[in-house]
């Protein structure tokens, strides 16, 4: 991700013509990636089930720890961007030129929507979510004709689409789920049972899962039948990680149930740890090599559906470089130094205090205390931490999917906005008019000064951002993302800061050393 964006970074600078290169060739492609990029979290979601099944107590001090230390780092995110950004903002309007008449104006309100008419600048919308979509096929019932009734050569004639069976209209708007299930129901099925190859059906049905609660989410979404907020709490509960997870969970038990085979072996051949580059390079050496011999050939690469989900993910997290490089305004800003302010400071403090916190709450073994030390860092960059300081890889990488799940719900709950209702020091964008011409004088003067900044550097934005990136890692920032929300930028840098950093305070040894000698104790 960051070598794509420097990459694009560089070539912008020296060819004009990169940033329309990129919207014309890759932006849709990049959309499409971010779109379906989670269906890689529920491989790692799954693998939970490899675990060791722990004693009762053990899992209550597991789920009481990440509780509290959800909690404690989502605060302390929130807490610690907000006022540093606000000294970021006052300090660029102070270096800009601005009184300090001026910034009473806008006191108490976010600095991208000040108090103006009409012409000010639109509402920035940190938790934005999709309301609407497009219904396919649909015509509007009502009647603007009010001049008598319609000659009989002029009456409308139903349309195809109008006239069409509803479960037609919606299999002809979900093409790709249609021939995912046919797929898994007449090819995958049969290779399964009549030449016991998984993979394909694995594969059939994971995507068929997948694509199935994304179209039942969009329809939720886009239901004019519910009310807003049953509409809101139905589309937050068919969270399409978590139930494909549960259904490819579902789909493990049962076949080993009926094929008698253990559950580390359904795993197995679920996920082979095999990335795609891989398997296309073993392919080709399989191939030349059955080529050139003539003896007996090797048992040729095989690639699990597993594999295929998180080859996906890789993709999308590479993808975000290009993200970065259209949002560049954002990060080359005084909001990207607040990132990495504060992403340094969690990376510190999760580390140390993560497992020295846990430790002193009761939680055992040492490994399951360690794990909290990048419990909020991706995957990808959670594993070489894990592997330094000797914790559970598994319990971690749980933890990170589930806090990524319940951050993606509640963002589709509607939590962020209902927090900025409810909490009185988080005051919401209003607009009030007013007949005061020396006051319409400086709130334009104000406008003039802060208009470029404050679009890239609204504290609730950057905060906003910056909680989700470091807490709910790539799945928070891919809802963002899915929703054009302002804060998707600044979310996707601080989960990479916060990882970046968090690999290079494990590789101080010392500290390291220390910190595992404590919980070992």
């Amino acid at each position: 991700m960051t070598i794509v964006f420097l990459a694009f970074s560089v070539c912008g600078c020296i060819l004009p013509g990169t940033e329309q290169f990129y919207r014309k060739r890759l932006r849709c492609a990049a959309d499409l990636l971010n779109r379906h990029m989670s269906i890689g979290f529920t491989i790692p979601f799954v693998m939970v089930c490899r675990s060791q099944v722990a004693d009762s107590r053990t899992i209550g001090l597991i789920i009481v720890c990440f509780i509290l230390t959800s909690i404690i780092t989502t605060i302390s995110a929130y807490t610690l961007a907000l006022p540093i950004q606000y000294l970021m903002v006052r300090w660029d309007r102070s270096f800009c030129g601005c009184s300090p008449l001026d910034m009473t104006v806008t006191q108490g309100v976010r600095p991208s929507v000040p108090q103006t008419t009409a012409k000010s600048i639109p509402e920035v919308k940190i938790m934005a979510s999709v309301e609407s979509m497009s219904n396919y096929g649909s015509e509007s019932e009502e009647s603007t004709d009010d001049e008598g009734p319609n000659p009989p050569q002029m009456k409308k004639v139903p349309s195809a689409a109008a006239t069409s069976l509803p479960s037609y209209d919606w299999a002809r708007r979900n093409p790709m789920l249609v021939i995912c299930w046919l797929f898994t129901i007449t090819i995958g099925l049969p290779l399964r049972y009549a030449a016991g190859n998984n993979a394909v059906f694995a594969t059939g049905l994971l995507f068929a899962l997948w694509l199935t609660m994304l179209a039942i989410q969009v329809d939720i979404k886009s239901s004019q039948q519910l009310r807003p907020w049953l509409r809101t709490l139905l589309a937050g509960i068919f969270n399409p990680v978590l139930w494909t997870s549960l259904g490819m969970m579902a789909y493990i038990f049962i076949d080993g149930a009926v094929s008698r085979r253990s559950l580390s072996g359904m795993l197995d051949t679920l996920q082979r740890d095999t990335t795609f580059s891989t398997f296309i390079l073993r392919l080709v050496k399989h191939a030349s090599s059955a080529v050139t011999t003539t003896g007996a050939s090797s048992a040729s690469p095989s690639i699990g559906a597993g594999d295929i989900a998180v080859s996906i993910l890789n993709a999308g997290l590479v993808s975000w470089g290009l993200k970065l490089y259209e949002y560049r305004g954002h990060l080359v800003s005084r909001g990207g130094l607040t990132v990495f302010v504060v992403s340094l400071l969690l990376a510190l403090g999760n580390m140390v205090l993560g497992p020295l916190f846990v430790h002193a709450i009761g939680l055992r073994p040492a490994g399951r205390e360690l794990a909290f030390a990048a419990r909020t860092v991706t995957i990808a960059l959670g594993s070489p931490v894990m592997a330094v300081l000797g914790g559970d890889a598994g319990l971690n990488a749980a933890m990170v999917v589930l806090n990524g799940i319940l951050f993606q719900m509640g963002l589709g709950f509607g939590v962020g906005r209902w927090l900025e209702k409810k909490l009185p020091w988080l005051p919401t964008a209003t607009t009030t008019p007013t007949n005061d011409v020396e006051a319409q004088k400086v709130v334009k003067s104000t406008n003039q000064c802060t208009t470029k900044s404050d679009e890239t550097n609204d504290p609730y934005t950057v905060a906003a951002g910056v909680t989700i990136g470091i807490n709910s890692a790539a799945m928070g920032t891919a809802y963002l993302y899915e929703t054009k929300s302002d804060a998707a930028p600044y979310s996707a840098l601080s989960m990479m800061a916060l990882g970046i950093m968090t690999v290079g305070i494990a590789a101080i040894k010392p500290l390291t050393v220390w910190l595992v000698e404590r919980v070992a104790n």
